[in-house]
């Protein structure tokens, strides 16, 4: 069995709306506990480490690996609100933008 950890870079995509975005990461054979997210001056910092499933296996998904992702927040996002999502593998992290700077709909009053 090969005792070395690996390092990679998760797969993402990134999808915007006019509330903000949704940054999804693939991360197989991890569970929720084996993920950690950051938060500082505004660098977002995902990471973790997957250890290796015993056996052999030629899916390299079940290798033992350490992953780390920094994403730099822009300033219209408000990073008091960020919501993250594990499921399947599958992390989903939900960045609004600032309320004040969200689209909004203006009435129009009558005279």
């Amino acid at each position: 069995m090969n005792s070395e950890i690996s390092t990679e870079r998760p797969r993402f995509k990134t999808r915007s709306n006019d509330a903000g975005f949704d940054l999804t990461i693939a991360l197989p054979g991890l569970a929720k506990d084996d993920v950690q997210i950051k938060l500082e001056n505004r660098i977002l910092t995902i990471g973790g480490e997957r250890k290796a499933l015993e056996g052999e296996f030629e899916n390299k998904d079940h290798e033992a690996c350490r992953f780390e992702l920094k994403v730099e927040l822009h300033e219209d996002l408000d990073v008091n609100n960020i919501k993250a999502t594990h499921q399947d593998g599958i992390l989903t992290l939900s960045l609004q933008k600032r309320k004040e700077l969200a689209p909004r709909k203006i009435d129009i009053l009558a005279n």
